[in-house]
């Protein structure tokens, strides 16, 4: 299914055995100093449990961070090499198996909305958690992650303090216009159609998306554009995922955060355009966000030849201590 290559929708096999784990993910190198325990959240809204992990340094902590990785199958292995960082630094970091993944229960599904219940339903769970109440509690949100995690703050998770990474900050899904431009032959592309037709579509498209409507009737509502437009190929993008997206709008909600905001963004992103999402951020005038832009890296922060999660030491400097200093 062609949405399903939408952000980075690249998806590979279990190791076999134990704890599930995807082949771009890795445990962390644990150290005698460290402190490891399994949690589970109950996500009463979806029927659904959710397996994580919190690790901290043994001799205590007074910064939590929650990981939140972004769209595909992620397991709480995701984001090893920040969540080492972090550790480095005496910060605890909470990880988890995504809905229908590794030890979570219900079904596996791309939705920023379902992720955006899930960190709510996590981040109270650890509120709760005891010894909990005198941590300072933050989330690193990464693309997926950081539109679930800024919806999430919107719900009343007032974290002390978000880092989004990779993050679509412009509302009605602006940034798929922006795939639908970079990334040429991916989830976007319809038969006998330019990229200017394309991207008329999504326009079309997010001005009849309501958040009162459900996914069947947004369907029904998209049947006429798609016959004026002639965009029978192109039904593959009136799906649940992009739809979702284009029902995301966190504009007003980072306007008015009142917490720390570190804001980060490589130039390369083909994801992503820093240049679109910083401009906004930068018209919404909160002085609250603090924005960096790091050259020469893609939507993970990484360089060209790097594999996913080695993060370029810029941008570990960047987040490591901005974390820090708050």
């Amino acid at each position: 299914m062609k949405f399903r290559q939408l952000i980075l929708f690249i998806f590979f096999t279990y190791n076999a055995g134990g704890q599930a784990i995807f082949k771009y993910e890795q445990k962390i190198n644990r150290t005698d100093n460290l402190a490891l325990e399994e949690l589970s959240f109950f996500n009463a809204e979806d029927n659904l449990q959710l397996a994580g992990t919190l690790i901290y340094p043994k001799e205590g902590f007074e910064k939590l961070i929650i990981i939140i990785p972004g769209s595909g199958k992620d397991t709480r292995h995701s984001h090893y090499r920040l969540a080492e960082y972090f550790l480095e630094q005496g910060i605890a970091v909470c990880r988890f198996d995504d809905r229908g993944i590794g030890k979570s229960t219900g079904k596996f599904d791309d939705m920023a909305s379902s992720l955006t219940s899930d960190v709510v339903c996590i981040f109270q769970g650890l509120k709760e958690k005891k010894g909990m109440s005198n941590k300072k509690i933050g989330v690193l949100g990464h693309s997926l992650g950081g539109i679930a995690s800024i919806g999430a703050y919107a719900e009343a998770c007032y974290f002390d303090f978000l880092i989004q990474m990779a993050t679509p900050v412009e509302n009605k899904g602006a940034f798929l216009k922006y795939q639908a431009t970079s990334m040429e032959g991916g989830w976007s592309k319809v038969k006998h159609k330019t990229s200017a037709e394309v991207l008329n579509f999504l326009d079309e498209l997010a001005n009849i998306i309501s958040l009162e409507d459900d996914f069947k009737t947004t369907k029904q509502k998209a049947k006429p554009i798609i016959k004026q437009m002639d965009f029978k190929k192109g039904r593959h993008i009136v799906n649940p995922v992009i739809v979702d997206l284009m029902k995301q709008a966190h504009e007003k909600t980072y306007k008015n955060c009142s917490v720390p905001v570190l804001y980060i963004i490589g130039s390369e992103d083909l994801h992503v355009s820093s240049q679109h999402e910083l401009m906004v951020l930068e018209r919404l005038n909160n002085h609250n966000i603090e924005t960096k832009l790091i050259q020469n890296v893609d939507h993970y922060l990484t360089e060209k030849q790097d594999p996913r999660y080695e993060i370029n030491p810029k941008a570990v400097e960047e987040i490591i201590k901005w974390t820090w200093e708050l």
